[in-house]
């Protein structure tokens, strides 16, 4: 009878030191789950955000038994990511807070875009242009990066350095139409098609809508760009 008493009261303290039991959420663990959090209050579609603490980040201990943890941001001072920012947060263990921390991180946002493999001339379009496709830290650019296939419908309008990203405000889409070049302007109404010359008064690329002049009355009117010699004219 004393033994089984023993043996219950043994038990006992093993299943109440067992409900009491805790393991710790490292430094390891939290920072990514801070970078994801980060992300989502970004709403970052694009990229991938890496962040390094410029100090030591203390663990959070929570029960052993925990099925989920993440990171509820307290304060969100930033509208887009930044190259040092600091986290407030909380630790959820299965939705229950286990404690609060305020961190200091250097950021990263990587992201695959088109590089420059050697200095690009103004006026080549990005299909004559070596570019290389890379993994490269974007967290300190404002301007919009473009992201498309690089062949001869892009234009660049300005010279771009060895090794710079190619941003939207580089590019525009190659003309066919140049200013003062001479083409046909066409006006199609039902079966009736008129056709007349017409002098180009800036560049186009297809589907532009470009000023046009009338080589004939000098009127100027307007058409969109439907080749290197055609543009439709609508009233």
């Amino acid at each position: 009878m004393r033994n089984l008493i023993y043996i219950l009261h043994f038990s006992l303290i093993v299943a109440a030191s067992g409900a009491d039991a805790t393991r710790e959420v490292t430094s390891a663990k939290l920072v990514p789950l801070v970078a994801e959090a980060l992300s989502k209050s970004f709403e970052l579609d694009q990229g991938e955000l890496i962040l390094e603490p410029t100090r030591a980040i203390n663990s959070i201990p929570i029960p052993t038994d925990t099925a989920s943890v993440r990171i509820e941001l307290i304060a969100q001072p930033y509208t887009q990511p930044t190259a040092f920012m600091k986290a407030h947060y909380r630790v959820l263990a299965d939705g229950k807070a286990m404690g609060e921390q305020v961190n200091f991180f250097k950021a990263r946002l990587m992201r695959n875009v088109w590089v420059t493999h050697k200095i690009a001339q103004r006026g080549k379009n990005l299909g004559e242009i070596k570019l290389l496709n890379k993994k490269t830290d974007t967290i300190n650019l404002r301007d919009s990066i473009w992201t498309g296939k690089p062949d001869e419908t892009q234009q660049l309008v300005t010279t771009v350095s060895a090794g710079s990203i190619i941003l939207e405000r580089h590019l525009r889409r190659t003309p066919v139409i140049f200013r003062n070049q001479t083409v046909d302007a066409v006006l199609q109404h039902k079966a009736l098609e008129i056709r007349l010359r017409v002098l180009a008064l800036e560049d186009g690329a297809p589907g532009d809508l470009i000023r046009l002049r009338n080589t004939r009355s000098s009127k100027e009117i307007r058409g969109k760009v439907v080749n290197n010699r055609e543009v439709k004219v609508t009233y």
